[in-house]
């Protein structure tokens, strides 16, 4: 007798974005010299059934002359009984400046959503002889083609993005026979930071991240890391009114670097949650990165 909308988180959330622009920009293929890999996992919200999960594994790398990049991404995102998988291909153009380096990005994305209804464990109180809607009775599965874009303005300093990963309106009721429509609605991304020097064993980075999506509010997160003779680093962030973020980020050898965040919920969700797990990776393949004094810290 009664209906609703409702709108919530569709596309995965990154604590570590900062360390993992080819996730949320298409631009960000080729920004970092050399050949680069990125391997990533999040835990979201332990303690929840059914809570999101999502793995990812990218490479980039920039070419001829150093005007084109390309960025390669797996990703597979889980919440309950659906699964998302994608594979997103990247290409960039880079415009050198007088002082920063403009990218333009492209990209184009295979989806593949799954809904596990067969899997499902339905309530116990549904009353003497009912059985589930056949609707839900079997899995299902949806694909589906989008491009994104974006630009990204950098240099040894700062950074300054903006991107639409997916740019088309998706419908996803194919796997459901409901009337009302369920959408991939298009998230817009502003990312910004920049890294203040303090003599030649202190460094500052400060960075923020605004999401815009269709029908909800716009979402924010902004924090602070400090860095010791670039080998080891420290911060936290603030998501909004959902959560603190603590993050550590260290130098391995002259081959990788490993960044870890956890979320503190602050949101009503704590009592529920004990927050979150986020572990990220980034590997230097070429040999361009290797005996860097002032490694990249974005």
């Amino acid at each position: 007798m009664l209906t609703v909308g409702a709108f919530a988180q569709q596309d995965p959330q990154y604590s570590l974005y900062m360390f993992n622009g080819l996730n949320i920009n298409p631009a960000y293929a080729g920004a970092s010299n050399g050949l680069v890999s990125n391997l990533h996992y999040r835990y979201q919200w332990v303690g929840i059934s059914g809570a999101p999960k999502t793995m990812s594994a990218n490479i980039s790398g920039r070419y001829a002359q150093e005007k084109l990049g390309t960025g390669l991404m797996a990703l597979s995102d889980q919440i309950g009984v659906f699964k998302r998988n994608q594979i997103s291909l990247s290409q960039a153009y880079h415009l050198r400046l007088n002082k920063v380096i403009a990218s333009f990005g492209l990209q184009a994305t295979y989806e593949q959503m799954s809904a596990g209804f067969a899997d499902a464990h339905y309530s116990a109180t549904q009353g003497s002889g009912a059985t589930p809607d056949v609707v839900f009775g079997a899995n299902q599965t949806y694909s589906n083609l989008n491009f994104g874009a974006g630009v990204y303005l950098h240099n040894n300093k700062m950074w300054l993005g903006y991107s639409a990963p997916g740019l088309m309106k998706k419908q996803w009721n194919q796997i459901s026979t409901a009337s009302s429509g369920a959408y991939r609605t298009v998230q817009q991304l502003v990312t910004a930071g920049y890294i203040f020097n303090y003599g030649k064993t202190w460094n500052y980075k400060a960075s923020m991240l605004m999401k815009m999506h269709d029908n909800t509010n716009l979402t924010w997160e902004s924090g602070v890391m400090v860095y010791y003779s670039n080998v080891f680093g420290a911060g936290f962030s603030r998501r909004g009114s959902d959560a603190w973020i603590g993050m550590l980020e260290f130098q391995i050898g002259d081959i990788a670097r490993l960044m870890y965040a956890y979320d503190y919920t602050s949101s009503p969700l704590k009592n529920y949650s004990s927050g979150t797990h986020e572990i990220m990776m980034k590997i230097f393949i070429s040999n361009s990165f290797r005996g860097q004094v002032s490694p990249r810290l974005f």
